[in-house]
């Protein structure tokens, strides 16, 4: 009987490491074509090879029955865990408590040379779940924070890993020693630190894809120079604002804006300085504006800001507040400062507006404005065309 649980547990042993090199090779396939190395991978790919170490190591000495003074088994797999978990906090952008886990993993790990065996399997149990127990709680506080399904596979395979050092100390346990047979905790802990590996494994791999599928679709809506939306990102994010302003009949207003001669700078100074100024331009908004008015690139040198509840007069000291703070910061290329400036329409729509007609509206104001001699804020009412012929303000 003692022989055919032997033969099982050394069979499971050897599929399980056949999954964990399968899931690892499934890892990397899927991330050979990736333009940069995800977060944490260096620390997993570590993590894989002391974690094989320790299940070839293991078997080894099943089979062979070996007797070594030291538990390198229980040593391979404490770094493993301690790896995986680097792996993770990294990925967590997490940097506290790194030192605290490296020097407890240090102790347990020299603790092979003083402890007996009783002593020695109860530091490998209690650090192994206090690691995995930390990764569960920060894999699921990412899974949560990010919406990220692989981090909760992850998260399951913290808490399995658990169970399984809670069954290798059942036999330990005065009360429960009779209930349960060592050789059955034993088969139950192997198998549970199995499923844990495979789920890290999987979850791994789930969550990488899950943040690169979420990354492209950041990239479909975002302009990759500003970071701010395209205009497809603008039509998204301005569905909710423009429902709500026709159902409660808010004015709604748009701010936009064009670089003075970005075709002349960019032919003195090359199109590294005139992206410079549109990143300029861009932080400018991104200081200016409220958290609730939504900025779009909307061309190439064209930006457009929608006003959420406000009317033109505050689109007018809106504009002027950019204007002015642009025309009075210059940039340097080359140790030699360059002066750009903007022009700026502006356009107000009460109650129920399209985005396509606001945004007509405001360009016409900044037509206008350019043909006014630029570097001024110019505004378009249904009524009449309004234009400050002052640069100093209105």
């Amino acid at each position: 009987m003692q022989s055919s649980l032997a033969d099982t547990i050394l069979i499971a042993h050897y599929g399980l490491a056949t999954a964990m090199v399968c899931a690892q090779l499934l890892v990397l396939y899927a991330l050979s074509n990736s333009p940069r190395a995800p977060a944490g991978l260096g620390f997993y790919s570590v993590y894989f090879m002391t974690a094989l170490l320790a299940w070839i190591a293991f078997t080894v000495a099943e089979v062979a029955n070996l007797e070594v003074a030291i538990n390198v088994p229980a040593v391979a797999a404490m770094i493993s865990s301690y790896v995986l978990l680097l792996a993770i906090m990294q990925r967590a952008e997490m940097r506290r408590g790194r030192y605290a886990a490296g020097i407890c993993c240090t102790g347990a790990c020299l603790a092979v040379f003083f402890l007996e065996p009783a002593p020695m399997l109860q530091a490998y149990v209690a650090t192994t779940a206090l690691f995995w127990g930390v990764l569960a709680a920060v894999s699921a506080s990412r899974g949560w924070h990010s919406h990220n399904a692989g981090d909760s596979i992850m998260a399951l395979g913290g808490v399995v890993m658990c169970a399984a050092m809670l069954a290798l100390a059942l036999p330990s346990m005065p009360s429960l020693a009779t209930a349960v047979a060592p050789a059955t905790a034993a088969g139950l802990a192997y198998a549970l630190q199995g499923g844990a590996h495979v789920l890290a494994g999987v979850g791994f791999l789930a969550s990488i894809l899950v943040d690169q599928r979420q990354q492209l679709a950041q990239l479909t809506t975002l302009d990759p120079l500003t970071r701010l939306l395209n205009r497809r990102g603008l039509e998204k994010a301005l569905h909710v604002t423009l429902a709500t302003a026709e159902r409660h009949n808010q004015s709604t207003a748009a701010v936009m804006l064009n670089v003075d001669h970005l075709r002349r700078l960019n032919d003195h100074f090359g199109a590294d300085a005139g992206d410079k100024v549109l990143q300029q331009v861009s932080q400018c908004l991104e200081v200016e504006c409220r958290a609730s008015d939504v900025l779009s690139r909307y061309d190439g040198d064209t930006f457009l800001a929608i006003l959420p509840n406000s009317d033109l007069a505050a689109a007018r000291k809106l504009a002027e507040r950019i204007r002015s703070r642009l025309a009075d910061t210059s940039l340097q290329v080359d140790d030699q400062p360059i002066a750009a400036t903007v022009s700026l329409g502006i356009a107000e729509a009460l109650g129920a507006v399209s985005l396509d007609r606001l945004c007509k509206d405001a360009g016409l104001a900044l037509q206008l404005a350019k043909r006014s001699g630029r570097n001024r804020v110019a505004a378009v009412e249904h009524r009449s065309l309004q234009i400050s012929n002052s640069t100093a303000g209105l």
